[in-house]
């Protein structure tokens, strides 16, 4: 009586709990609907000022591109996809990333006949320079010696004076001694490739004054000595790269003021001095060497710097004014360096800067106003860095950037208005589409209408039947609600998919920073973690049934365990609203709004993350399994004993049974998510349909099923009553088949037959009737 009085009193209350977490369900779900509206209208854009063609008139809208001088607007989502959609292709010219250095050396490479000869002559066997030339080298484009892998200690000497290139490659040259060219006055280009020269000595090159290009690649050269450039009074490109270089003495360069193109990648040096005034400079490669600091003055007299190369140093430090003299800029790579923060007045005075490059530093933050001054940017690659401050506004300053490289396709969606940026997918989302594949789009639907559709019947089912255990029947309809907010969930993330259809990315950052996109989180994990803590209490309380033969939850218990279990439900997805609400968002590390952190194992609340999947669901998970087990084992050693008191003798089995395809389920959705997580966090890269995968197939797997598990196929008074309608429905069609039959049949007889009675049409012979007596026995 004490315990029915208790439950009396706690009948209210558990009312008013659940009351008002069906209302809290239904806020957030109707915050969805009403902000919908609101993410259709796009970011603020820095170039939202209309593009006025000046030959028509016509004004293209802010995300439409103009085809040239014609009268035509696209969409800039056709701008470079490999399809021409104007008249004269104007959308597919400039796809290609070939700003900054390229285009210098291509003006370079213009301005000097001698090399274009060396490009583009096809005369390959054609030679000019007569008997003179050694029988272990070759001659080619009329007066190019080309001498290779030979055992070679000097310069030849006798070729003649009319030679005007000469290559000398994989040779044994150790040093080149003062006069080694002096018979070859006419020599422009210089090429010694892959040889054991240590020292460049002064004077190998006096008065060389026609020599343009010095290539002196893949030898070993450790020192230059003062003076070793002397002579050379016209050179324009100076090749090092891949030596031993420690140190440079800047004065050696004061021998070359003419020079344009200077290349020292693949040395070893660990310093720079202050570059003397090279008026005529304008690419300089410093690449993989080991720098680890560039001061205010290094640059300081390179005015005509274009193109500047500092990566796979170990740069840590750029003071601020460093490149402020480089007002020619085109192009500044310092990227795989060890770089942690960047000055926020860096590159303010790059006004012609079309290239930058500052991808696999350890930059975990940048400052707001890094970019402005850049306002001809073209392409920014920020690839391999974690930026945790990114925002929208730090690209604004960028009106003409084309090319935007990211570590991650979220940060895609803090720059909306890029044309091209990379990665292009995370596996569920694009910068065209919130779904990415239309295999995808589709599934999203079908798993949604099968979810809702399957959890809306469950609750009809069981509110149709009234014989059914309480208890039981109150714990499957929690678990068919919660599941039906998996379904909403994934109905409001495919209603988002076609209203961003073709445009995604330009509405990406809105949606994902948005109370929808939060509601729509919260919706998925107050699903998915009072399913499984219902399950898991489904399970305990038919296992103590089991092993005690006697029911241990009345109705008003059942009620308080389940307001707890939302209530902890609705706890574990509020706490991160609460805990990150001044950062990026919980939520927002995808367009799915779900955080099962795969893709990026480390993101922000990643410890949260593991510490729902892992310490809460996986923790379920085996619990369940582990019951079950144990409730076969009971069933199997002693049938009658360990049945519930509720059940008939043959039910016991087939309850077993149908338990194990709800363990299973519940494996098949939790156990490859709880591996995935652990690959993901060892660092495993996972792949991009899987990840797809995952969302939209294994995690609802247990909402799409447990209709069916549950109360579609257990053995349920209102199925039984179900099952009784269709038998007799099925014998009435029956009887009417064999009422039509028969009439067709006793058509054909005499009169006198068809007047006889029921009782008299017993014996009709056999051949004649059988359709009618098979009818009758049947009734």
């Amino acid at each position: 009586m004490a315990d029915n009085g208790r439950g009396f009193l706690a009948l209210p209350v558990m009312r008013v709990i659940n009351d008002s977490i069906l209302f809290l369900i239904t806020f957030l779900f109707c915050i969805i609907i009403e902000t919908e509206a609101t993410l259709l209208s796009p970011v603020p854009s820095v170039d939202s000022e209309p593009i006025i063609n000046g030959r028509s008139n016509l004004v293209c809208g802010a995300e439409e591109f103009v085809c040239g001088n014609t009268t035509r607007c696209i969409e800039r989502i056709k701008h470079c996809d490999g399809i021409k959609h104007c008249d004269d292709g104007e959308d597919e010219d400039g796809c290609a990333d070939a700003h900054g250095s390229l285009e210098s050396l291509v003006k370079a490479i213009k301005e000097h006949g001698e090399l274009k000869d060396v490009i583009f002559d096809k005369s390959l066997d054609n030679c000019s320079l007569g008997d003179n030339v050694p029988p272990f080298c070759e001659c080619r484009f009329f007066t190019f010696l080309f001498c290779e892998n030979h055992n070679l200690t000097s310069v030849p000497k006798g070729i003649g004076n009319t030679i005007t290139k000469l290559a000398l490659t994989n040779t044994s040259l150790r040093s080149l001694p003062a006069g080694a060219f002096s018979e070859y006055k006419g020599l422009k280009i210089i090429h010694i490739e892959g040889n054991v020269i240590r020292v460049l000595s002064p004077g190998p090159f006096s008065d060389m004054t026609n020599v343009t290009f010095l290539q002196l690649m893949k030898n070993q050269i450790e020192i230059i000595e003062p003076g070793a450039f002397k002579g050379l009074e016209n050179l324009r490109w100076l090749l090092l790269q891949n030596n031993h270089l420690k140190e440079l003495n800047m004065t050696v360069l004061e021998d070359i003021e003419s020079i344009e193109v200077l290349d020292l990648t693949d040395n070893r040096l660990t310093q720079l001095g202050m570059l003397p005034p090279l008026s005529r400079l304008f690419w300089l490669g410093l690449g993989n060497n080991r720098i680890s600091r560039i001061t205010k003055s290094t640059f300081k007299e390179l005015a005509s710097l274009e193109v500047l190369i500092l990566k796979e140093n170990v740069i840590e430090e750029i003071e601020e004014s460093s490149f402020s003299s480089l007002e020619s800029l085109l192009e500044l790579d310092i990227s795989h360096n060890r770089l942690k923060y960047l000055k926020p007045k860096l590159f303010y005075k790059l006004r012609n800067l079309n290239k930058l490059n500052l991808e696999f530093n350890l930059i975990t933050s940048l400052p707001m106003g890094i970019f402005r001054g850049l306002d001809v940017l073209k392409s920014l690659d920020l690839q391999g860095l974690d930026i945790h401050n990114i925002d929208i506004q730090m690209f604004y300053p960028l009106e003409q950037l084309k090319f935007i490289y990211f570590k991650k396709f979220l940060y895609c969606s803090y720059a909306p208005y890029v044309r091209i940026c990379t990665p292009k997918t995370d596996g569920l989302s694009s910068t065209e589409h919130l779904l990415v594949f239309p295999a995808l789009r589709m599934s999203v639907w079908f798993v949604a209408l099968m979810t809702c559709a399957g959890n809306t019947l469950v609750l009809s089912w069981r509110v149709l039947s009234r014989k059914e255990d309480k208890v039981l029947s109150l714990f499957i309809k929690n678990l068919a609600f919660a599941d039906l907010l998996m379904g909403i969930y994934l109905v409001a993330i495919g209603s988002q998919d076609l209203s961003f259809r073709d445009s995604y990315n330009k509405y990406a950052h809105a949606w994902m920073t948005s109370n929808a996109c939060n509601a729509c989180g919260i919706l998925a994990m107050v699903s998915s973690e009072v399913s499984v803590l219902i399950l898991s209490l489904i399970t305990i309380e038919r296992h103590r049934c089991i092993r005690t033969n006697v029911r241990v939850i009345t109705v008003s218990g059942a009620r308080f365990c389940l307001a707890i279990v939302w209530i902890i439900g609705f706890t574990l997805a509020l706490i991160p609203i609460f805990k990150w609400s001044d950062e990026k968002g919980f939520y927002s590390s995808n367009g799915l709004c779900f955080p099962l952190h795969i893709d990026d194992a480390y993101n922000l609340g990643y410890q949260y993350s593991a510490f729902i999947f892992f310490g809460i669901n996986f923790t379920a998970v085996m619990l369940i399994i582990s019951l079950y087990a144990s409730m076969f084992y009971t069933i199997k050693r002693d049938r009658e004993s360990a049945r519930p008191v509720i059940l008939k003798k043959h039910e016991d089995t087939v309850l077993a049974f149908r338990f194990f395809f709800i363990v299973l389920t519940d494996s098949l959705c939790w156990i490859p998510i709880v591996i995935i997580k652990l690959l993901a966090l060892a660092g495993v890269t996972i792949s991009h349909n899987l990840y797809a995968c995952v969302v939209v197939f294994i995690l609802p797997i247990n909402s799409a099923l447990n209709p069916v598990l549950y109360t579609i196929a257990a053995p349920t008074e209102l199925r039984r009553k179900i099952e009784r309608w269709l038998q007799r429905a099925c014998i009435w069609l029956q009887q009417f088949d064999c009422i039509i039959k028969s009439s067709k049949s006793v058509s054909n007889s005499s009169s006198s037959t068809r007047t006889v009675t029921t009782q008299e049409t017993r014996y009709i012979p056999t051949s004649s009737g059988g359709e009618l007596e098979l009818c009758i026995t049947a009734i």
